[in-house]
């Protein structure tokens, strides 16, 4: 036959803890647990949903337990005092262990704390102006762009002129001004241009000038 704990039952209805809602009420000093119906609060005494033995022994509290100390412990230990003052010393020792343990968790966590702050000094972090790599990194986003000694200049310029329109070329220059001297370039952009090609068209072509030598011959005297 195998062993069952009572506290997963309780002990006045007998009800399971499924069966009770999920939750029974587990004695610390005895073997008792009890239900929410069946509980009396008022001769209660509530611990919280772990007990710090358990915690020494990295027992994790549960949903379906929360640990008091019931009505019959306190009934017993007000009828015998000499064992409640055994519970007493017992809980105390315990509170004891548990401070201890707690104040290694606090030493250990500021020791890894420290030692993480002296790796991060030990480091060395390039600085702002000092880059370990030509790549793009989280200071500097820009990609890096392979560069062939072109000069800057020419290639703005270049970049200017591709992107200029033919309006804004004609803007600059002038037709109307024949006294504005152009540069070989500018001739040419004015030639090709739509408004000088119009205008070719429209502008009469000049007269003949017949000769009038056969006149001249026929008045010379023979």
């Amino acid at each position: 036959m195998g062993f069952h704990c009572s506290q997963h039952q309780c002990f006045d209805c007998e009800q399971k803890t499924a069966d009770a809602g999920g939750l029974i009420f587990r004695c610390r000093w005895c073997e008792r647990g009890y239900c929410e119906d069946c509980l009396d609060f008022e001769k209660t005494e509530l611990i919280g949903e772990n007990l710090k033995e358990y915690e020494l022994l990295q027992y994790p509290s549960v949903t379906q337990a929360y640990y008091i100390s019931c009505p019959a412990c306190t009934e017993h230990h007000a009828a015998h005092p000499d064992e409640k003052t055994f519970c007493a010393n017992q809980a105390a020792e315990i509170d004891a262990k548990y401070q201890i343990m707690l104040d290694e968790q606090e030493a250990s966590e500021a020791s890894m704390t420290a030692d993480k702050e002296m790796h991060k000094s030990l480091v060395p972090t390039p600085s702002d102006t000092q880059s370990l790599t030509d790549a793009s990194t989280i200071d500097d986003s820009a990609v890096a762009t392979p560069y062939f000694g072109i000069e800057e200049g020419s290639r703005s310029s270049k970049r200017k002129r591709k992107a200029a329109p033919s309006s804004f070329k004609l803007d600059m220059i002038s037709l109307d001004d024949p006294g504005l001297p152009a540069s070989p370039r500018e001739q040419v952009e004015i030639n090709s241009s739509p408004t000088t090609r119009a205008k070719r068209k429209v502008s009469p072509e000049p007269k003949k000038i017949k000769s009038s030598s056969k006149r001249f011959r026929r008045s010379a005297p023979s």
